[in-house]
Order: structure tokens, then C-alpha cells, then sequence
């Protein structure tokens, strides 16, 4: 890949759209995506309800106003959302896609969506262990007429399970996957993701993988180690990442708005702070 310059974040409040794509791929050599055309919808104890747009923080963006958001909810739970913070942070995954791509966690359908509407993606492979999700996103989109939808193969199992991997090969009719993406977490960073990506990977052999929320599991890494590059952690965690120079300016500026010191315990969090300050909440 061809070297990408590195720019500052913006850092001031701007309406958010497709347009800011642009600015990301001047910034690090890729860009937003299309998100599916969503209405609300309920299946069980899964929904989709639109919010209306407001100030919001991306994963490298500081401030933006959101025009809208659409939001999964389990019950009374947030799981997931097409907020700026989602789709900055999928968006080195589907500028990566290509190939046969195998994807764990469907949710709400973006980085599918997006990856199957590629030219260059051959085969999508997801693997979800929540039927209902799938049914809530038929109901939420028009799924079955997605640019690509005859590229996407739809395994109902849990990503963990030991047997997945073997049902994925006769899948797969023995062929290694191009591109592996997991996004089974409903937070980031979660400690146990790279290690559960690392044996996917080690499963599945592909020719690079990721997983959501991996910049700052790096960001943390290397703050705990002193330092150190991306070829030093994806040897240390055992998954085979993809990197390029703006992916690096990516991972720096993604570790910048993110209070790294705070997530590996050397210091209170901003809240945290908040909290003593108003006598809330305890020590913590």
C-alpha cells in the first residue's frame, strides 16, 4: 500500500454525513461506507428504533453532530448503533475486505452490508448465534435485496464454540478465508477479544484478520509495554493484522481521543473524577 500522510483529528463539532468520509480518507487512504436503509422493528426481545440526531464523539472523530441514529436494543440494553463511533471504528475492516470474507457477529447488518456491495468481496460468511437478530434486521431493512445479498451465506452458531471452525471449512469446501473480522462483543475493549480472535485465526488460517475495537487493545498494549509497533503486537497476540502507514496514523489518533491511562487503571477516569468530585459513587 501507498504511504498515507497524517493530519490532525478534527477537533471542533460539524454535521456528520458520508461527506466526512472524505476527510478520513484524505486523512489515513480510507473513508466511511454506506450504512442499509433502516425502520423500526421488534422481534422478541431485539428492536430498532431511530433517534433523533445530536452532539456525539467518534472513535478518531472528537466532536460531530449526528443527523440521526438508529439503535439495537436487547430489552432495555444498547447493543449496538450506526452513531459516528460505529462506523469510524468498522471502517478500516470493510476498506480491508476482500476475497472470501468470514465475519462473526451479524448485528445490525453494516459492515455486511458494506462489504458485500464490494466488487472485490467474493463470498461473505457470517456466523450469529441470535436467530432473532437475523429477524429483526429482515424486518428493519431490505435484506434480501442488498447489493451482493447472493454473496452472503448466513451460520446460525456461537463463534466460540470449538466445532464452528470445522463447519466453517466444509463451508468454506476447504479454501483458507482472505479476510476474518469478529464483532461479538457489546463493548470494546474487551480483554478476552484478541485472544479469541488469535484462535479463530489459528482455526481458520486467513490471510489477515481484526477484530472491532482492536486499535485500542493496541493503544493499551503499548501503553503497558513502553511502547512498541503494530508488527510487535500482532506477533505478541498471535492474529495476523493488516497494517499500513494510515492505518498507523489511524491507531494514533483513535488512542488520542480515547483516555488510554484511564482504561489500564493508572488513573481515575473522567467520570470516575466527576463522581468524587459530587461525593458519588464511593472510591470508584
Amino acid at each position: 500500500m501507498t504511504a498515507d500522510r497524517a493530519k490532525p483529528a478534527a477537533a471542533m463539532p460539524r454535521p456528520y454525513s458520508l461527506d466526512a468520509a472524505r476527510d478520513m480518507r484524505a486523512l489515513y487512504g480510507f473513508g466511511l461506507f454506506p450504512l442499509p436503509e433502516y425502520r423500526p422493528a421488534r422481534v422478541g426481545p431485539w428492536r430498532l428504533e431511530r433517534h433523533r440526531g445530536s452532539l456525539a464523539h467518534g472513535y478518531v472523530t472528537r466532536a460531530v453532530v449526528e443527523p440521526v441514529r438508529w439503535v439495537l436494543y436487547r430489552d432495555r440494553v444498547p447493543w449496538m448503533s450506526t452513531g459516528v463511533m460505529e462506523q469510524e471504528s468498522h471502517a478500516w475492516h470493510v476498506h480491508r475486505a476482500r476475497g472470501t470474507v468470514v465475519v462473526f457477529g451479524l448485528g445490525m447488518g453494516m459492515y455486511v452490508n458494506a462489504v458485500a456491495a464490494k466488487p472485490e468481496v467474493e463470498r461473505v460468511v457470517v456466523v450469529d448465534n441470535a436467530p432473532e437478530v437475523l429477524a429483526v434486521l429482515r424486518a428493519a431493512t431490505d435484506f434480501d435485496a442488498w447489493k451482493g445479498r447472493e454473496k452472503i451465506t448466513l451460520v446460525e452458531a456461537d463463534a466460540l464454540d470449538p466445532a464452528v471452525p470445522e463447519r466453517l471449512r466444509t463451508a468454506l469446501a476447504g479454501t483458507r478465508p482472505d479476510v476474518l473480522y469478529a464483532d461479538i462483543w457489546p463493548t470494546y475493549p474487551d480483554a478476552g477479544a484478541p485472544a479469541q480472535t488469535a484462535a479463530l485465526a489459528a482455526a481458520l488460517e486467513p490471510a489477515e484478520a481484526g477484530w472491532w475495537g482492536q486499535e485500542i487493545s493496541f493503544a493499551l498494549w503499548a501503553h503497558r509495554q513502553g511502547g512498541g509497533t503494530l508488527e510487535d503486537y500482532a506477533a505478541a497476540v498471535g492474529v495476523p493484522l493488516a497494517v499500513s502507514d494510515g492505518y498507523r496514523a489511524f491507531c494514533r489518533d483513535a488512542a488520542a481521543i480515547h483516555d488510554i491511562a484511564a482504561l489500564a487503571g493508572d488513573r481515575p477516569s473522567l467520570g470516575q473524577r466527576l463522581k468524587r468530585l459530587l461525593g458519588l459513587g464511593g472510591r470508584n
